[in-house]
């Protein structure tokens, strides 16, 4: 994909703008230099929960990033535990290890600690890091239950820590452009009637995998947390996410991330009433969330409709947005924006008058080359903790998010309209 000549605001342009490169950024507001940085401008940070998105992707983001130094790693399974140990450098220097996430946050020489567990342990790692003097970068969703999001809140005003939930899209290049034009009104697509949001995927035929993992090689005890207790079932433990005592399913997955999104470029207050729909269609088995679903949120103060929908078996037009206004639809995904004048039935489609594309790709793809969203949203933590600030997903952002996705997971299971 290739940035077209003729549109209004060129990559380039745009990342001059935001004071940045395509070869290079500022992130955590320092730039790389051969000479490094002085001692105490250096962060020490503990990893807790070192699975595929820790080890994957949030551990590579954190590599680019300078004055950050990795001194501990915990996970409750063996094999995650010492895979990160290995890779943030374990066999050429002293990295402590566990298993128990308590025992790396009374450390003194830990600053701060990225979260990646399954969503029931987010909140109350994130609070007990926080009471602990720890900044905190959690992964999304923040909270697993409605009631861990006043908790979190205050926490985190009582600590005054730095909070940053990882919804990355605040610190993509095209969205930081977006946000500043609908701001300045540079970009205003009317009256908003409808927003779509959607990710949709298709993986093939579902086979229902098995684990050979040993329960002696886990700490079961402490990866349930405050899940009921259940006997191990290493299915359960590798696929949380679409288990209902540890994660959030589609909602809490992927929806989030859009849904974070577009309350912070059109700043939404919470809807009125959620609904939704869906099942498991084709990936049978022991997963217990759907595997598509349909959700709306309805927004009777604003006379909007938002609606959400996801499936695994087909991925027309895979994972983007439009907010369709009277004026002008604005799509975006995860490498561009683009924004379509609206005229009235009887004229041609306007064609596109602004747009931007950050990163090389089909439309509407998981990811993207040429940034590095963890990346950036990491450093903008980073930043926030030098300068005292919160972050852009501050935690009053990451509660407002998931509740919205946990109303829609009690409207699928009570199968009822959920009034917020």
């Amino acid at each position: 994909m290739k940035t077209d000549p003729n549109l209004k605001m060129t990559r380039r342009e745009a990342m001059k703008v935001l004071g940045l490169s395509a070869a290079t950024v500022s992130l955590g507001g320092y730039t790389a230099s051969a000479q490094g940085f002085p001692k105490n401008e250096t962060l020490n940070i503990g990893l807790i929960g070192c699975g595929g998105r820790m080890r994957g992707r949030l551990v590579p983001a954190m590599k680019k990033i300078p004055g950050l130094e990795i001194v501990a790693v915990c996970d409750v399974y063996d094999d995650f535990l010492r895979s990160a140990h290995v890779a943030v450098g374990g066999r050429d220097r002293d990295i402590f290890q566990t298993s128990d996430h308590r025992e790396l946050l009374t450390r003194k020489d830990i600053d701060a600690v990225v979260i990646a567990t399954p969503d029931h342990w987010h909140a109350p790692i994130t609070i007990d890091a926080v009471e602990a003097g720890k900044d905190v970068y959690v992964e999304k969703p923040v909270t697993h239950k409605l009631e861990e999001g006043p908790m979190l809140i205050d926490a985190q005003k009582r600590t005054g820590k730095a909070i940053q939930v990882g919804a990355q899209q605040r610190s993509m290049p095209h969205l930081l452009v977006l946000k500043d034009k609908l701001k300045s009104g540079e970009i205003n697509p009317g009256k908003v009637t409808r927003i779509h949001m959607q990710w949709c995927r298709n993986t093939g035929p579902y086979r229902q995998p098995t684990y050979k993992i040993n329960e002696d090689q886990v700490d079961w005890k402490l990866f349930l947390g405050n899940a009921p207790d259940q006997p191990f079932d290493a299915f359960r433990m590798r696929n949380w996410r679409w288990i209902w005592d540890f994660g959030n399913g589609p909602l809490g997955d992927l929806m989030v991330h859009w849904l974070d999104a577009t309350n912070w470029l059109l700043d939404l207050p919470m809807p009125g009433e959620v609904v939704m729909s869906g099942g498991q269609y084709e990936r049978k088995g022991d997963m217990e969330t759907p595997d598509v679903t349909n959700c709306i949120m309805e927004y009777p103060e604003l006379d909007m409709q938002m609606n959400y929908i996801s499936s695994w078996s087909n991925n027309l037009h895979k994972a983007s947005v439009s907010i369709m206004g009277t004026d002008a639809t604005i799509y975006f995904d995860r490498g561009r924006y683009e924004v379509t004048p609206q005229r009235p039935n009887n004229e041609p489609i306007a064609p596109v008058s602004d747009s931007m594309i950050s990163g090389t790709g089909p439309v509407g793809a998981d990811f993207f080359d040429d940034y590095d969203g963890a990346a950036l949203h990491i450093g903008d933590w980073v930043s926030a903790i030098r300068e005292g600030r919160q972050p852009r997903d501050h935690v009053e952002a990451g509660v407002q998010a998931a509740a919205v996705c946990q109303y829609g997971n009690q409207s699928y299971r009570e199968k009822r309209f959920v009034t917020v």
